[in-house]
């Protein structure tokens, strides 16, 4: 039988290689190895050629023609003699060669006759294997030029198996070693070794697109390989960097090779602080960082990297830039991506989502002239949600535009159910900025109205001035068409934060509702005091409608009334309502509805 003469831990490092080139390529499936074999075999005129990678119990064929088998045992291979020396090796005479005559591939079928077979030399200088040709009748020792051209195949053979493996495991943007090569050195790595994983994002998810949205493609790459030339100048020897995605990078290390995890990745914050350059152009970035150490009996390799990402934009928000992995903050994204999955199948089903309406009353009257649309969602698993979890959740997919249809039909079909018990009032209801890009939702809108019989003014829509940001232009095209249709438009939370009063003079709103939080604090000559005082003065000045939200006390009320504030929403007035709690509000006779008849 046949054996290899390399010592046990150079046969170690020979299966590292074997499995790195070898490991994912099927049999038969690469064309250009099916085309040398092809090739090779018509040159010397014998019926079988074969790549053949020697494995650890098997030699394996991954092209081959005139073979039926993929792979055979290791012990019967001719490919593994004389692996350590390379070169060609050939066997003009099996039957007359003590180690290959009792050979089962010389007895019985293919019943081989000649061999011969050049190496599959790396760069690291180990043989994955040979390019072999072989005849089941006798040949003539190969002259040079047949030997020159067998070697010569067999380098582009290992060409080929390079660059597929290049293809598969490297980045093809750095040249780093990418997701897959990650997931597969963490398998492949012994049980004892301890290791720490880093995550490095230099910019947001939304910084990298406005990056490469601006500045475009090319810029954007230059940036990456700025990082990575930034990267691998603060790694110490031996840890490996791999660019597992679009967003950012990954290091793997041993404890043993820094003094300190913490001081190495706050010197990773600290070299971010200065800004890198891309084609001659200063980029800042807003880096978040994550660390995780990696236990065997832990999770598994393709969870890694979620997990790690779980923490990131927290990370990115904390005062140092870096924290290490917590299942709290990965307990609270698999619940969002839960619900996010959950939103469509939700909208289908009869006994998800509703909506719920609270009272608007004009404060000098007492009359409710508006009620306000609010989503509420039973999840059949996890119970009530929450608005504020779920909707910032849909904002970030086309789910919000599904949430914003379901919301019409409903509040148009409401409008006219009470419309048949003699109340009309205005409905508000809540539009994001994706709703008000594009002509969607007024289609949407229009066709509602026209199925249930509601006129356009009993509706009117509610947005933060965030939606005005991003694209001013579309959206106050869309709000032209709104207001010419007959709907009302309302500001919503005013006061909140930065609010820009020339949106005000520019968009067709009809009301500005102040934002609940300028209530909450509200005392006899404090800052808020005097704010809300001025906001009501100033709205009012531009012939607006004053709403105040938040009224949850005796005092709101009569303070807001004094100041001329002209319609107030909270839970003094009356909580969200049921459509039925809120016929049995209107009953009451405290406030009244002003259409009511």
């Amino acid at each position: 039988m046949t054996k290899c003469n390399l010592s046990p831990e150079e046969e170690r490092a020979r299966l590292v290689d074997v499995d790195r080139l070898t490991s994912d390529l099927e049999s038969d499936s690469d064309p250009v190895l099916n085309s040398v074999v092809a090739m090779i075999s018509a040159h010397f005129q014998v019926p079988t050629s074969l790549v053949s990678i020697i494995e650890r119990d098997y030699q394996v064929f991954k092209a081959r023609i005139g073979m039926e088998p993929e792979r055979t045992s290791r012990e019967m291979s001719f490919c593994v003699h004389g692996l350590d020396e390379g070169g060609v090796s050939e066997i003009c005479d099996p039957l007359g060669d003590p180690r290959f005559s009792a050979n089962p591939l010389v007895t019985g079928a293919p019943f081989i006759r000649y061999y011969a077979g050049a190496s599959l030399t790396v760069q690291s200088g180990r043989s994955l294997g040979r390019l072999c040709v072989i005849d089941h009748q006798a040949h003539p020792p190969m002259d040079e030029a047949g030997r020159s051209l067998l070697r010569n195949a067999a380098k582009v053979v290992v060409a080929r198996l390079e660059s597929i493996h290049r293809a598969h495991y490297i980045d093809p943007m750095t040249g780093l070693p990418n997701r897959q090569r990650f997931e597969a050195d963490i398998v492949d790595a012994p049980e004892q070794d301890d290791r720490v994983a880093i995550l490095i994002e230099p910019l947001s998810a939304s910084g990298m697109d406005r990056l490469a949205k601006a500045l475009g493609g090319g810029f954007f790459a230059s940036f990456m390989l700025a990082v990575k030339e930034l990267l691998l100048a603060l790694l110490p020897e031996g840890a490996r960097l791999y660019r597992p995605g679009t967003l950012g990078f990954v290091v793997l290390l041993k404890p043993s090779m820094v003094p300190s995890i913490p001081a190495l990745v706050s010197s990773m914050v600290s070299a971010f602080d200065r800004p890198l350059y891309s084609g001659g152009v200063p980029v800042f970035s807003d880096v978040g960082i994550s660390v995780l150490g990696l236990e065997r009996e832990g999770e598994a390799s393709t969870d890694i990297l979620r997990l790690m990402a779980s923490v990131t934009d927290a990370a990115r928000r904390s005062e140092q830039r870096w924290l290490s992995y917590d299942p709290v903050i990965d307990s609270s994204l698999r619940r969002s991506t839960v619900l996010l999955n959950a939103i469509e199948a939700a909208l289908m089903a009869p006994d998800q989502f509703r909506l719920v309406y609270q009272p608007r009353v004009e404060l000098a009257s007492n009359r409710c002239v508006a009620v306000e649309a609010l989503l509420r969602w039973s999840h059949p698993t996890l119970g009530e949600i929450s608005p504020a979890e779920f909707i910032p959740l849909a904002e970030t997919t086309a789910s919000i535009r599904h949430i914003t249809s379901w919301v019409v039909r409903r509040v148009c079909e409401q409008l006219a159910s009470w419309r048949a018990r003699g109340i009309e009032m205005t409905v508000s209801l809540n539009v994001s900025a994706l709703d008000l890009t594009d002509g969607q939702l007024f289609d949407q809108l229009v066709e509602a109205l026209r199925a249930c019989n509601v006129a356009p003014r009993f509706i009117e829509l509610e947005f933060t001035e965030s939606v005005l940001v991003t694209d001013f232009q579309a959206v106050r095209a869309q709000l032209q068409r709104f207001r010419h249709l007959g709907v009302a438009i309302g500001i919503d939370d005013f006061g909140s934060g930065y609010s820009n009063w020339a949106y005000l003079r520019q968009i067709p709103a009809t009301s500005v509702k102040l934002d609940r939080s300028l209530l909450a604090d509200l005392q006899p000559g404090n800052s808020e005091w005097h704010i809300i005082r001025g906001l009501i003065s100033l709205v009012r000045d531009l012939r607006l409608t004053v709403v105040a939200e938040g009224v949850e006390t005796e005092l709101h009320y009569h303070l807001l009334k004094g100041w001329g504030c002209q319609q107030g929403q909270g839970y003094y007035i009356a909580r969200p309502l049921s459509p039925a709690d809120l016929l049995a509000w209107l009953n009451e006779g405290t406030w009244h509805a002003a259409g009511q008849g």
